[in-house]
Protein backbone atom coordinates (compact mmCIF):
# COMPACT_ATOMS: atom_id res chain seq x y z
CA UNK A 1 0.00 0.00 0.00
CA UNK A 2 1.49 3.67 -0.51
CA UNK A 3 2.06 6.01 1.65
CA UNK A 4 -1.29 7.71 2.81
CA UNK A 5 1.81 11.04 4.47
CA UNK A 6 1.99 13.73 1.37
CA UNK A 7 4.73 16.48 2.48
CA UNK A 8 4.92 20.07 0.69
CA UNK A 9 8.05 21.83 1.52
CA UNK A 10 7.88 24.48 -1.00
CA UNK A 11 7.52 27.55 1.10
CA UNK A 12 10.95 26.86 3.28
CA UNK A 13 12.32 28.55 0.30
CA UNK A 14 13.46 31.56 0.54
CA UNK A 15 11.48 34.04 -2.49
CA UNK A 16 12.56 37.67 -1.76
CA UNK A 17 15.66 38.96 -0.26
CA UNK A 18 14.25 39.67 3.24
CA UNK A 19 13.19 35.69 3.72
CA UNK A 20 14.14 33.91 6.53
CA UNK A 21 13.97 30.30 4.41
CA UNK A 22 16.39 27.97 2.22
CA UNK A 23 18.43 29.90 0.43
CA UNK A 24 19.92 28.65 -2.85
CA UNK A 25 23.14 29.07 -1.74
CA UNK A 26 22.63 27.03 1.29
CA UNK A 27 21.13 24.06 -0.80
CA UNK A 28 24.32 23.82 -2.47
CA UNK A 29 26.85 23.85 -0.28
CA UNK A 30 25.09 21.30 2.22
CA UNK A 31 24.29 19.26 -0.67
CA UNK A 32 26.91 16.94 -0.10
CA UNK A 33 26.31 16.48 3.26
CA UNK A 34 22.51 15.32 2.76
CA UNK A 35 23.63 12.82 0.24
CA UNK A 36 26.42 11.39 2.45
CA UNK A 37 24.13 11.22 5.52
CA UNK A 38 20.92 9.48 3.38
CA UNK A 39 23.74 7.49 2.31
CA UNK A 40 24.70 6.28 5.49
CA UNK A 41 21.26 5.68 7.09
CA UNK A 42 20.31 3.60 4.17
CA UNK A 43 22.88 1.75 4.40
CA UNK A 44 22.48 0.73 7.95
CA UNK A 45 18.49 -0.03 7.67
CA UNK A 46 19.56 -2.55 4.76
CA UNK A 47 22.15 -3.83 7.19
CA UNK A 48 19.02 -4.52 9.98
CA UNK A 49 21.10 -2.02 12.13
CA UNK A 50 17.38 0.15 13.90
CA UNK A 51 15.84 -1.91 15.97
CA UNK A 52 12.61 0.47 15.66
CA UNK A 53 12.50 -0.78 11.82
CA UNK A 54 13.18 -4.45 12.78
CA UNK A 55 10.53 -5.03 15.65
CA UNK A 56 7.91 -3.49 12.97
CA UNK A 57 9.39 -6.27 10.09
CA UNK A 58 9.26 -9.16 12.06
CA UNK A 59 6.33 -8.37 14.84
CA UNK A 60 4.24 -11.72 14.88
CA UNK A 61 5.67 -12.39 18.16
CA UNK A 62 5.06 -9.30 19.66
CA UNK A 63 1.80 -9.04 18.67
CA UNK A 64 1.07 -12.79 19.79
CA UNK A 65 2.35 -11.85 23.28
CA UNK A 66 0.29 -8.78 23.39
CA UNK A 67 -2.95 -10.72 22.61
CA UNK A 68 -2.31 -13.45 25.40
CA UNK A 69 -1.44 -10.92 28.41
CA UNK A 70 -4.92 -9.16 27.36
CA UNK A 71 -6.99 -12.28 26.72
CA UNK A 72 -6.51 -12.76 30.49
CA UNK A 73 -7.86 -9.57 31.50
CA UNK A 74 -11.31 -10.10 31.03
CA UNK A 75 -12.25 -9.27 34.89
CA UNK A 76 -10.54 -6.11 34.63
CA UNK A 77 -12.79 -2.66 33.37
CA UNK A 78 -9.19 -0.44 34.46
CA UNK A 79 -5.97 -0.20 33.30
CA UNK A 80 -3.46 1.75 33.98
CA UNK A 81 -0.48 2.58 32.39
CA UNK A 82 2.45 3.87 34.64
CA UNK A 83 5.27 5.01 32.78
CA UNK A 84 6.96 8.48 31.83
CA UNK A 85 8.49 9.86 28.27
CA UNK A 86 8.96 7.50 26.04
CA UNK A 87 7.20 4.95 28.03
CA UNK A 88 3.74 6.80 27.95
CA UNK A 89 3.81 9.73 25.26
CA UNK A 90 3.03 7.04 22.42
CA UNK A 91 0.30 5.03 24.34
CA UNK A 92 -1.29 8.72 24.80
CA UNK A 93 -0.86 9.26 20.91
CA UNK A 94 -2.49 6.64 20.01
CA UNK A 95 -5.32 7.03 22.46
CA UNK A 96 -5.79 10.41 21.47
CA UNK A 97 -5.98 9.64 17.74
CA UNK A 98 -7.57 6.12 17.62
CA UNK A 99 -9.15 5.32 21.03
CA UNK A 100 -12.54 3.55 20.22
CA UNK A 101 -16.00 4.68 21.00
CA UNK A 102 -16.54 1.65 23.79
CA UNK A 103 -12.94 0.99 24.37
CA UNK A 104 -12.51 -3.63 26.08
CA UNK A 105 -10.77 -1.05 28.93
CA UNK A 106 -11.25 2.25 30.11
CA UNK A 107 -7.25 2.96 29.64
CA UNK A 108 -6.06 5.26 32.00
CA UNK A 109 -2.15 7.32 31.42
CA UNK A 110 -0.61 7.87 34.83
CA UNK A 111 2.70 8.41 36.11
CA UNK A 112 4.40 11.26 33.91
CA UNK A 113 4.69 13.17 37.86
CA UNK A 114 5.38 12.32 41.18
CA UNK A 115 3.33 15.01 42.23
CA UNK A 116 0.90 13.29 45.10
CA UNK A 117 -2.02 14.79 43.51
CA UNK A 118 -1.76 12.83 40.73
CA UNK A 119 -2.33 9.85 42.79
CA UNK A 120 -4.94 11.62 44.96
CA UNK A 121 -6.81 12.01 41.87
CA UNK A 122 -6.34 8.92 40.61
CA UNK A 123 -7.42 6.91 43.31
CA UNK A 124 -10.74 8.86 43.79
CA UNK A 125 -10.94 7.59 39.93
CA UNK A 126 -11.02 3.84 39.97
CA UNK A 127 -11.42 0.71 41.65
CA UNK A 128 -8.84 -1.33 42.70
CA UNK A 129 -10.44 -4.36 42.64
CA UNK A 130 -11.02 -4.20 38.97
CA UNK A 131 -7.72 -2.12 37.92
CA UNK A 132 -4.91 -3.34 36.45
CA UNK A 133 -1.74 -1.51 36.59
CA UNK A 134 0.36 -1.44 33.74
CA UNK A 135 3.91 -0.88 34.81
CA UNK A 136 6.16 0.52 31.83
CA UNK A 137 10.16 0.75 32.59
CA UNK A 138 12.95 -1.24 30.57
CA UNK A 139 15.62 -0.95 33.26
CA UNK A 140 12.85 -1.02 36.02
CA UNK A 141 14.85 2.09 38.57
CA UNK A 142 12.69 4.81 36.80
CA UNK A 143 11.87 6.73 39.95
CA UNK A 144 8.56 7.79 39.08
CA UNK A 145 7.25 4.94 37.88
CA UNK A 146 9.08 2.28 39.99
CA UNK A 147 8.20 4.37 43.12
CA UNK A 148 4.44 4.17 41.86
CA UNK A 149 4.37 0.48 41.72
CA UNK A 150 5.77 0.47 45.25
CA UNK A 151 2.39 2.19 46.07
CA UNK A 152 0.10 0.39 44.12
CA UNK A 153 1.61 -3.12 45.56
CA UNK A 154 1.23 -1.86 49.23
CA UNK A 155 -2.39 -0.41 48.58
CA UNK A 156 -3.68 -3.86 46.85
CA UNK A 157 -1.96 -5.69 49.61
CA UNK A 158 -3.78 -3.68 51.94
CA UNK A 159 -7.06 -3.99 50.59
CA UNK A 160 -9.30 -7.17 51.80
CA UNK A 161 -10.82 -8.13 48.00
CA UNK A 162 -7.17 -7.81 46.69
CA UNK A 163 -4.84 -8.90 49.43
CA UNK A 164 -4.44 -12.80 48.14
CA UNK A 165 -4.41 -12.30 44.49
CA UNK A 166 -2.84 -8.81 44.36
CA UNK A 167 -0.03 -10.12 41.50
CA UNK A 168 -2.79 -10.74 38.98
CA UNK A 169 -3.35 -6.56 39.03
CA UNK A 170 -0.35 -6.01 37.40
CA UNK A 171 1.72 -6.51 33.99
CA UNK A 172 5.21 -5.27 33.73
CA UNK A 173 6.33 -3.95 30.44
CA UNK A 174 10.17 -4.66 30.91
CA UNK A 175 13.20 -6.07 29.86
CA UNK A 176 13.24 -9.78 28.91
CA UNK A 177 15.87 -10.34 31.14
CA UNK A 178 17.31 -8.67 33.68
CA UNK A 179 16.43 -5.30 35.54
CA UNK A 180 14.57 -4.93 39.13
CA UNK A 181 10.94 -5.16 37.49
CA UNK A 182 12.25 -8.44 35.75
CA UNK A 183 13.27 -9.60 38.58
CA UNK A 184 10.48 -8.63 40.54
CA UNK A 185 8.11 -10.36 38.20
CA UNK A 186 10.31 -13.66 38.54
CA UNK A 187 9.82 -13.73 42.15
CA UNK A 188 6.06 -12.79 42.17
CA UNK A 189 4.56 -14.68 39.12
CA UNK A 190 3.37 -11.03 37.57
CA UNK A 191 2.77 -11.26 34.15
CA UNK A 192 5.38 -9.52 31.43
CA UNK A 193 5.57 -8.18 28.08
CA UNK A 194 9.01 -7.21 26.93
CA UNK A 195 11.21 -4.31 25.50
CA UNK A 196 13.74 -5.08 22.63
CA UNK A 197 16.99 -4.37 23.74
CA UNK A 198 17.73 -2.76 20.96
CA UNK A 199 14.55 -0.75 20.87
CA UNK A 200 15.19 3.22 23.28
CA UNK A 201 12.33 4.14 24.80
CA UNK A 202 11.24 7.18 22.69
CA UNK A 203 11.09 4.96 19.39
CA UNK A 204 9.13 2.35 21.16
CA UNK A 205 5.02 2.60 20.84
CA UNK A 206 5.59 -0.41 18.03
CA UNK A 207 6.56 -2.61 20.59
CA UNK A 208 4.23 -4.15 23.47
CA UNK A 209 5.13 -0.41 25.38
CA UNK A 210 2.85 1.19 23.17
CA UNK A 211 0.71 -2.11 21.94
CA UNK A 212 -0.13 -3.30 24.85
CA UNK A 213 -2.47 0.14 25.54
CA UNK A 214 -3.37 0.36 22.40
CA UNK A 215 -5.10 -3.12 22.02
CA UNK A 216 -6.69 -2.45 25.19
CA UNK A 217 -8.51 0.80 23.63
CA UNK A 218 -9.62 -0.93 21.08
CA UNK A 219 -7.12 -0.07 18.39
CA UNK A 220 -6.35 -2.27 15.66
CA UNK A 221 -2.76 -2.88 16.62
CA UNK A 222 -1.99 -4.93 13.60
CA UNK A 223 -2.76 -2.58 10.96
CA UNK A 224 -1.01 0.66 13.54
CA UNK A 225 2.03 -1.99 12.94
CA UNK A 226 1.58 -3.12 8.87
CA UNK A 227 1.77 1.37 8.30
CA UNK A 228 5.03 1.52 10.00
CA UNK A 229 6.45 -1.67 8.13
CA UNK A 230 5.13 -0.63 4.75
CA UNK A 231 6.70 3.05 5.35
CA UNK A 232 9.76 1.95 6.30
CA UNK A 233 10.27 -0.79 3.50
CA UNK A 234 9.14 1.73 1.07
CA UNK A 235 12.01 3.61 -0.83
CA UNK A 236 9.23 6.44 -2.09
CA UNK A 237 7.94 6.89 1.82
CA UNK A 238 11.84 6.76 3.05
CA UNK A 239 11.88 9.79 0.36
CA UNK A 240 9.41 11.68 2.23
CA UNK A 241 11.28 11.71 5.49
CA UNK A 242 14.62 12.59 3.90
CA UNK A 243 13.10 15.49 2.44
CA UNK A 244 12.22 16.95 5.90
CA UNK A 245 15.19 16.33 7.10
CA UNK A 246 17.13 17.65 4.34
CA UNK A 247 14.85 21.09 5.10
CA UNK A 248 15.37 21.15 8.59
CA UNK A 249 19.08 20.04 8.03
CA UNK A 250 19.39 23.25 5.46
CA UNK A 251 17.34 25.84 7.61
CA UNK A 252 19.45 25.03 10.71
CA UNK A 253 23.37 25.33 9.17
CA UNK A 254 21.55 29.08 8.59
CA UNK A 255 20.82 29.98 12.12
CA UNK A 256 17.53 28.74 12.64
CA UNK A 257 17.07 26.02 15.47
CA UNK A 258 13.66 25.90 16.87
CA UNK A 259 11.00 23.84 14.78
CA UNK A 260 7.24 24.28 15.76
CA UNK A 261 4.67 21.36 14.92
CA UNK A 262 1.47 22.57 14.62
CA UNK A 263 -1.15 19.68 14.04
CA UNK A 264 -4.48 21.25 13.06
CA UNK A 265 -6.66 18.42 14.67
CA UNK A 266 -8.14 17.31 18.16
CA UNK A 267 -6.77 13.86 17.43
CA UNK A 268 -2.83 14.59 17.09
CA UNK A 269 -2.35 16.87 19.90
CA UNK A 270 -0.70 14.35 22.36
CA UNK A 271 1.17 13.17 19.07
CA UNK A 272 2.88 16.67 19.18
CA UNK A 273 4.33 16.15 22.79
CA UNK A 274 5.20 12.49 21.69
CA UNK A 275 7.39 14.72 18.62
CA UNK A 276 8.67 16.70 21.27
CA UNK A 277 10.42 14.26 23.16
CA UNK A 278 11.35 12.51 19.80
CA UNK A 279 13.12 15.70 18.23
CA UNK A 280 14.33 17.08 21.55
CA UNK A 281 16.06 13.82 23.02
CA UNK A 282 17.51 12.48 19.37
CA UNK A 283 19.19 16.26 18.07
CA UNK A 284 19.92 17.76 21.55
CA UNK A 285 23.57 17.43 22.48
CA UNK A 286 27.11 17.69 22.26
CA UNK A 287 26.38 21.60 21.72
CA UNK A 288 24.19 21.34 18.50
CA UNK A 289 20.24 20.65 18.19
CA UNK A 290 17.12 22.03 16.76
CA UNK A 291 14.51 22.73 19.53
CA UNK A 292 10.53 21.85 19.76
CA UNK A 293 7.92 23.67 20.40
CA UNK A 294 4.13 22.09 20.35
CA UNK A 295 1.53 24.16 19.54
CA UNK A 296 -2.45 23.48 18.21
CA UNK A 297 -4.27 24.99 15.60
CA UNK A 298 -6.00 26.68 15.66
CA UNK A 299 -6.01 27.50 18.98
CA UNK A 300 -2.35 28.37 18.77
CA UNK A 301 -3.15 31.13 16.17
CA UNK A 302 -4.97 33.26 19.60
CA UNK A 303 -1.29 32.48 21.64
CA UNK A 304 1.35 31.49 19.57
CA UNK A 305 1.36 33.08 16.01
CA UNK A 306 1.98 36.72 16.86
CA UNK A 307 5.75 36.04 17.63
CA UNK A 308 5.54 33.51 14.67
CA UNK A 309 4.65 36.18 12.08
CA UNK A 310 6.57 39.42 13.71
CA UNK A 311 9.07 38.41 16.12
CA UNK A 312 12.52 37.41 15.96
CA UNK A 313 12.61 34.62 13.53
CA UNK A 314 13.90 32.03 14.85
CA UNK A 315 11.62 29.18 14.07
CA UNK A 316 10.56 26.95 10.94
CA UNK A 317 6.78 25.64 11.66
CA UNK A 318 5.41 22.08 10.40
CA UNK A 319 1.69 22.40 10.00
CA UNK A 320 -0.19 18.70 10.12
CA UNK A 321 -3.63 18.32 8.66
CA UNK A 322 -6.39 15.72 7.54
CA UNK A 323 -7.78 15.54 4.34
CA UNK A 324 -10.69 13.60 5.76
CA UNK A 325 -12.44 13.53 8.60
CA UNK A 326 -14.53 10.61 10.24
CA UNK A 327 -17.80 13.28 10.61
CA UNK A 328 -17.83 16.72 9.41
CA UNK A 329 -21.23 18.85 10.17
CA UNK A 330 -21.95 21.81 7.46
CA UNK A 331 -23.59 25.57 7.71
CA UNK A 332 -26.60 25.64 6.53
CA UNK A 333 -28.45 29.55 5.50
CA UNK A 334 -26.55 31.99 8.78
CA UNK A 335 -29.19 34.58 8.76
CA UNK A 336 -27.29 36.72 9.89
CA UNK A 337 -26.22 38.97 7.08
CA UNK A 338 -22.68 39.25 8.46
CA UNK A 339 -21.49 35.80 8.44
CA UNK A 340 -23.49 34.81 5.40
CA UNK A 341 -19.52 34.30 4.28
CA UNK A 342 -19.90 30.76 6.43
CA UNK A 343 -22.89 29.62 4.83
CA UNK A 344 -22.47 26.16 2.91
CA UNK A 345 -19.15 25.73 4.92
CA UNK A 346 -18.25 22.62 6.77
CA UNK A 347 -16.22 22.66 9.73
CA UNK A 348 -13.87 20.28 8.03
CA UNK A 349 -13.14 23.65 5.34
CA UNK A 350 -13.17 26.06 7.81
CA UNK A 351 -9.71 24.34 9.67
CA UNK A 352 -8.02 23.47 6.88
CA UNK A 353 -8.81 27.06 5.82
CA UNK A 354 -7.25 28.55 9.14
CA UNK A 355 -4.41 25.82 8.66
CA UNK A 356 -3.77 27.37 4.99
CA UNK A 357 -4.44 30.99 6.07
CA UNK A 358 -1.50 30.74 9.02
CA UNK A 359 0.81 29.01 6.23
CA UNK A 360 0.27 31.93 3.67
CA UNK A 361 0.36 34.62 6.46
CA UNK A 362 4.00 33.32 7.43
CA UNK A 363 4.95 33.07 4.05
CA UNK A 364 4.01 36.84 3.21
CA UNK A 365 6.19 37.49 6.77
CA UNK A 366 9.18 35.64 5.07
CA UNK A 367 8.73 33.12 7.77
CA UNK A 368 9.88 29.38 6.49
CA UNK A 369 6.82 26.38 6.54
CA UNK A 370 5.85 23.21 5.49
CA UNK A 371 2.70 21.12 5.33
CA UNK A 372 2.59 17.68 6.39
CA UNK A 373 -1.36 16.09 4.97
CA UNK A 374 -2.81 13.00 6.28
CA UNK A 375 -5.64 11.49 3.77
CA UNK A 376 -7.17 10.21 6.81
CA UNK A 377 -6.08 9.06 10.22
CA UNK A 378 -6.82 5.35 11.09
CA UNK A 379 -4.49 2.76 12.56
CA UNK A 380 -2.56 2.57 9.22
CA UNK A 381 -1.81 5.69 8.63
CA UNK A 382 -0.89 6.96 12.20
CA UNK A 383 1.54 3.78 12.07
CA UNK A 384 3.05 5.26 8.98
CA UNK A 385 3.15 9.35 10.54
CA UNK A 386 5.15 7.84 13.58
CA UNK A 387 7.75 5.98 11.10
CA UNK A 388 8.09 9.30 9.32
CA UNK A 389 9.06 10.87 11.97
CA UNK A 390 11.21 8.26 13.70
CA UNK A 391 12.99 8.10 10.41
CA UNK A 392 13.24 11.71 9.65
CA UNK A 393 14.79 12.45 12.72
CA UNK A 394 17.75 9.45 11.97
CA UNK A 395 18.30 11.07 8.93
CA UNK A 396 18.65 14.55 10.47
CA UNK A 397 20.87 13.27 13.17
CA UNK A 398 23.05 11.95 11.16
CA UNK A 399 22.94 15.24 9.26
CA UNK A 400 23.53 17.35 12.28
CA UNK A 401 26.39 14.99 13.13
CA UNK A 402 25.01 13.54 16.43
CA UNK A 403 23.79 10.16 17.98
CA UNK A 404 20.19 10.02 17.51
CA UNK A 405 19.62 6.97 20.12
CA UNK A 406 21.59 8.50 23.50
CA UNK A 407 20.22 11.34 25.77
CA UNK A 408 23.05 11.64 28.30
CA UNK A 409 21.99 14.61 29.31
CA UNK A 410 19.12 12.87 31.13
CA UNK A 411 21.40 10.53 32.60
CA UNK A 412 23.27 13.37 34.55
CA UNK A 413 19.90 14.59 35.77
CA UNK A 414 19.01 10.95 36.89
CA UNK A 415 22.32 10.56 39.00
CA UNK A 416 22.14 13.74 40.70
CA UNK A 417 18.76 12.91 41.85
CA UNK A 418 19.85 9.17 43.07
CA UNK A 419 22.59 11.31 45.14
CA UNK A 420 19.65 13.66 46.38
CA UNK A 421 17.36 10.68 47.13
CA UNK A 422 20.48 9.03 49.21
CA UNK A 423 21.21 6.13 46.88
CA UNK A 424 23.87 3.77 47.74
CA UNK A 425 26.92 4.44 45.27
CA UNK A 426 26.24 8.27 44.71
CA UNK A 427 28.64 9.24 46.93
CA UNK A 428 31.20 11.31 44.44
CA UNK A 429 27.80 13.11 42.77
CA UNK A 430 26.59 14.07 46.42
CA UNK A 431 29.99 15.69 46.78
CA UNK A 432 29.55 17.14 43.26
CA UNK A 433 26.10 18.78 43.96
CA UNK A 434 27.69 20.23 47.31
CA UNK A 435 29.95 22.45 44.79
CA UNK A 436 27.32 23.27 42.32
CA UNK A 437 25.00 24.54 45.48
CA UNK A 438 28.17 26.82 46.45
Amino acid sequence: MSSRLSLDTSFLNATTADHHGITQQTIDSTQANVESAIASVEQQLGQGRYGFVEVVTQPDEFLKQVREVFARLEWARTLVVVGIGGSDLGGRAVQQALQSDQPPLEVVFHGDSTDPEQIRRLKRRIDLSSTVFNIVSKSGQTVETISQYVLFKELLRQEEATAQNWQKHFVFTTDRQKGILRDEADREKIATLPIPDNVGGRFSVQTPVGLFPAVAMGVDIEQLVTGQREFALDSQSRALSQQLAAGQYRLYAQGTKLTVLMAYSIQLEEFARWFRQLWAESLGKDGKGILPIKAYGPADQHSQAQFYNQGEPLQSVLFVRLEQRRQDYRLGSVGIPELEYLAGHSFHQIINIEQEASALSLKKAGRPTATLSIDSLDAYSLGQLFMFFELAVVYLAEMIGVNAFDQPGVEESKQMMYALLGRQGFDDKRSEIEQLRG
